[in-house]
């Protein structure tokens, strides 16, 4: 969380494990298109391991979504598999 964060309430991380596929790509989108609003540059995905589907679904829309410019799994400190970081498209 940077600075402007702290002021305006946004946090760049959003938690989606536990959803339907359907719900929880709809909850990114919105999320994904208030990070790009907030000025933030990257975001946390939390999506869990559980059977994979959501994760798999998480990633699959990431590819093909107009707000993130890449993505990546997160490292060990971060969640690891349970977690994607999305690097957003300034030139929205």
């Amino acid at each position: 969380m940077n600075m402007t964060d702290y002021f305006n309430g946004f946090e760049a991380v959003i938690d989606l494990h536990g959803l339907r596929i359907e719900e929880g790509i709809e909850q990114l989108e919105r999320f994904l298109d208030q990070a790009l609003l907030h000025g933030e540059s990257e975001v946390k995905v939390i999506h869990g391991h559980g059977s994979g589907r959501l994760k798999s679904a998480v990633r699959a829309y990431l590819k093909k979504s107009p707000y993130a410019a890449a993505s990546h799994t997160g490292e060990p400190w971060e969640g690891g598999e349970a977690v994607t970081i999305v690097t957003l498209k300034r030139d929205r």
